[in-house]
Protein backbone atom coordinates (compact mmCIF):
# COMPACT_ATOMS: atom_id res chain seq x y z
CA UNK A 1 0.00 0.00 0.00
CA UNK A 2 2.89 2.31 0.67
CA UNK A 3 4.05 1.68 -2.83
CA UNK A 4 0.65 2.66 -4.13
CA UNK A 5 0.75 5.84 -2.06
CA UNK A 6 4.21 6.71 -3.39
CA UNK A 7 3.02 6.22 -6.93
CA UNK A 8 0.03 8.42 -6.25
CA UNK A 9 2.20 11.06 -4.68
CA UNK A 10 4.55 11.02 -7.68
CA UNK A 11 1.57 11.35 -10.04
CA UNK A 12 0.26 14.26 -8.00
CA UNK A 13 3.69 15.94 -8.07
CA UNK A 14 3.92 15.43 -11.82
CA UNK A 15 0.43 16.79 -12.32
CA UNK A 16 1.20 19.86 -10.19
CA UNK A 17 4.44 20.43 -12.10
CA UNK A 18 2.60 20.25 -15.42
CA UNK A 19 -0.10 22.62 -14.18
CA UNK A 20 2.54 25.06 -12.93
CA UNK A 21 4.38 24.90 -16.25
CA UNK A 22 1.10 25.49 -18.10
CA UNK A 23 0.31 28.49 -15.89
CA UNK A 24 3.74 30.01 -16.56
CA UNK A 25 3.31 29.47 -20.30
CA UNK A 26 -0.17 31.02 -20.23
CA UNK A 27 1.20 34.07 -18.41
CA UNK A 28 3.99 34.41 -20.98
CA UNK A 29 1.55 34.29 -23.88
CA UNK A 30 -0.94 36.48 -22.09
CA UNK A 31 1.75 39.12 -21.61
CA UNK A 32 1.98 39.77 -25.37
CA UNK A 33 -1.66 40.82 -25.63
CA UNK A 34 -0.88 44.32 -24.43
CA UNK A 35 1.24 45.47 -27.45
CA UNK A 36 0.91 49.08 -28.58
CA UNK A 37 0.32 49.75 -32.28
CA UNK A 38 0.44 52.76 -34.58
CA UNK A 39 -0.06 53.44 -38.30
CA UNK A 40 0.65 56.13 -40.87
CA UNK A 41 -0.98 56.91 -44.24
CA UNK A 42 0.07 58.44 -47.54
CA UNK A 43 -2.74 60.47 -49.07
CA UNK A 44 -3.33 62.58 -52.14
CA UNK A 45 -1.51 60.39 -54.65
CA UNK A 46 -2.34 61.47 -58.21
CA UNK A 47 -1.25 59.49 -61.26
CA UNK A 48 -1.65 61.02 -64.71
CA UNK A 49 -0.98 59.32 -68.03
CA UNK A 50 1.04 60.91 -70.80
CA UNK A 51 -0.24 61.53 -74.28
CA UNK A 52 0.96 61.32 -77.86
CA UNK A 53 0.30 64.18 -80.27
CA UNK A 54 2.13 63.93 -83.59
CA UNK A 55 1.74 66.95 -85.85
CA UNK A 56 2.95 67.91 -89.31
CA UNK A 57 3.61 71.61 -89.83
CA UNK A 58 1.75 72.31 -86.58
CA UNK A 59 -1.45 70.52 -87.63
CA UNK A 60 -3.02 67.10 -87.17
CA UNK A 61 -3.91 67.03 -90.87
CA UNK A 62 -2.26 69.08 -93.61
CA UNK A 63 -3.51 69.57 -97.18
CA UNK A 64 -0.68 70.00 -99.69
CA UNK A 65 -2.48 72.60 -101.81
CA UNK A 66 -4.55 74.43 -99.17
CA UNK A 67 -1.75 74.60 -96.62
CA UNK A 68 1.03 75.30 -99.11
CA UNK A 69 3.20 72.26 -98.39
CA UNK A 70 4.54 72.34 -101.94
CA UNK A 71 4.80 68.74 -103.12
CA UNK A 72 1.99 69.03 -105.69
CA UNK A 73 3.33 69.78 -109.14
CA UNK A 74 2.24 69.40 -112.75
CA UNK A 75 4.21 69.02 -115.98
CA UNK A 76 6.72 66.45 -114.71
CA UNK A 77 8.85 64.70 -117.30
CA UNK A 78 11.44 61.95 -116.73
CA UNK A 79 14.12 63.34 -114.42
CA UNK A 80 11.82 66.02 -112.89
CA UNK A 81 11.64 66.46 -109.12
CA UNK A 82 9.52 68.22 -106.53
CA UNK A 83 10.45 68.74 -102.89
CA UNK A 84 9.13 70.20 -99.66
CA UNK A 85 10.18 70.44 -96.02
CA UNK A 86 7.76 69.03 -93.47
CA UNK A 87 8.14 69.82 -89.78
CA UNK A 88 7.31 66.77 -87.68
CA UNK A 89 6.48 67.73 -84.08
CA UNK A 90 5.75 65.79 -80.91
CA UNK A 91 3.25 68.08 -79.18
CA UNK A 92 2.52 65.37 -76.62
CA UNK A 93 3.88 64.78 -73.13
CA UNK A 94 5.82 61.54 -73.74
CA UNK A 95 8.53 60.50 -76.18
CA UNK A 96 7.33 58.92 -79.39
CA UNK A 97 8.68 57.01 -82.35
CA UNK A 98 7.17 57.69 -85.75
CA UNK A 99 7.16 56.14 -89.19
CA UNK A 100 5.62 57.31 -92.46
CA UNK A 101 4.06 55.60 -95.45
CA UNK A 102 2.67 56.77 -98.78
CA UNK A 103 -0.51 55.46 -100.37
CA UNK A 104 -2.09 56.42 -103.69
CA UNK A 105 -5.85 56.83 -103.84
CA UNK A 106 -5.71 57.33 -107.64
CA UNK A 107 -3.05 56.72 -110.27
CA UNK A 108 -1.23 53.95 -108.45
CA UNK A 109 0.78 53.06 -111.58
CA UNK A 110 2.43 56.51 -111.59
CA UNK A 111 2.73 56.55 -107.78
CA UNK A 112 4.53 53.21 -107.87
CA UNK A 113 7.17 54.64 -110.22
CA UNK A 114 7.78 57.98 -108.47
CA UNK A 115 10.72 57.64 -106.07
CA UNK A 116 10.77 59.36 -102.70
CA UNK A 117 13.93 60.37 -100.86
CA UNK A 118 13.55 61.60 -97.29
CA UNK A 119 16.31 63.42 -95.43
CA UNK A 120 16.42 64.92 -91.95
CA UNK A 121 17.49 68.53 -91.75
CA UNK A 122 17.64 69.08 -95.52
CA UNK A 123 16.45 72.21 -97.29
CA UNK A 124 14.75 72.77 -100.64
CA UNK A 125 16.74 74.16 -103.55
CA UNK A 126 15.07 75.21 -106.80
CA UNK A 127 11.34 75.29 -107.46
CA UNK A 128 8.56 73.64 -109.47
CA UNK A 129 9.74 70.51 -111.31
CA UNK A 130 13.36 71.30 -110.40
CA UNK A 131 12.94 71.45 -106.59
CA UNK A 132 15.34 69.13 -104.77
CA UNK A 133 16.42 68.41 -101.22
CA UNK A 134 19.95 69.48 -100.38
CA UNK A 135 21.95 68.78 -97.25
CA UNK A 136 20.66 66.88 -94.28
CA UNK A 137 21.01 63.20 -93.46
CA UNK A 138 19.38 60.49 -95.57
CA UNK A 139 16.51 58.80 -93.72
CA UNK A 140 14.85 56.50 -96.25
CA UNK A 141 13.99 55.91 -99.91
CA UNK A 142 10.81 54.44 -101.30
CA UNK A 143 8.00 55.06 -103.75
CA UNK A 144 4.69 56.80 -103.32
CA UNK A 145 3.10 53.41 -102.62
CA UNK A 146 5.48 52.21 -99.87
CA UNK A 147 6.96 53.16 -96.54
CA UNK A 148 8.97 56.37 -96.79
CA UNK A 149 10.22 56.37 -93.17
CA UNK A 150 10.43 52.68 -92.29
CA UNK A 151 12.67 52.80 -89.20
CA UNK A 152 11.00 54.62 -86.31
CA UNK A 153 12.45 58.04 -85.61
CA UNK A 154 12.34 59.19 -82.00
CA UNK A 155 11.11 62.58 -80.83
CA UNK A 156 11.13 63.66 -77.19
CA UNK A 157 8.04 65.42 -75.81
CA UNK A 158 7.92 68.94 -77.29
CA UNK A 159 10.65 68.20 -79.86
CA UNK A 160 10.44 68.53 -83.62
CA UNK A 161 12.53 67.83 -86.69
CA UNK A 162 12.41 68.89 -90.31
CA UNK A 163 12.18 66.27 -93.01
CA UNK A 164 12.88 67.17 -96.61
CA UNK A 165 10.78 64.99 -98.93
CA UNK A 166 11.86 64.80 -102.58
CA UNK A 167 9.75 63.06 -105.24
CA UNK A 168 11.42 62.14 -108.55
CA UNK A 169 10.07 60.81 -111.85
CA UNK A 170 12.92 58.48 -112.88
CA UNK A 171 14.71 59.18 -116.17
CA UNK A 172 13.67 55.74 -117.44
CA UNK A 173 9.92 56.28 -116.80
CA UNK A 174 7.76 54.49 -119.39
CA UNK A 175 6.09 56.50 -122.16
CA UNK A 176 2.76 55.04 -120.98
CA UNK A 177 2.98 57.41 -117.98
CA UNK A 178 2.54 60.51 -120.19
CA UNK A 179 -0.37 62.69 -118.96
CA UNK A 180 -0.78 60.40 -115.93
CA UNK A 181 -1.84 61.76 -112.57
CA UNK A 182 -1.82 60.42 -109.02
CA UNK A 183 -3.26 61.52 -105.70
CA UNK A 184 -1.19 60.44 -102.73
CA UNK A 185 -1.53 60.62 -98.95
CA UNK A 186 1.48 60.54 -96.63
CA UNK A 187 0.52 59.03 -93.29
CA UNK A 188 2.75 59.57 -90.27
CA UNK A 189 2.12 57.10 -87.44
CA UNK A 190 3.43 57.52 -83.90
CA UNK A 191 3.74 55.14 -80.96
CA UNK A 192 5.12 55.63 -77.49
CA UNK A 193 8.82 55.01 -76.96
Amino acid sequence: MAEHRDRRRRSTVRLRALLALGAVAALGVGGTWAQWTDSATVEGITITTGGLDLQIDGEDSVDDVDDGVGLSVSGMVPGSTTAAVLTVTNSGTVALGYTAAAAASTGSELAGVLTVDVSAGGTVSGSGTSATCTGGTAVDTGTLTTSIVSAARTLAAGASEELCVQVTLPTDAASSLQSASTTVTLTFTASQE
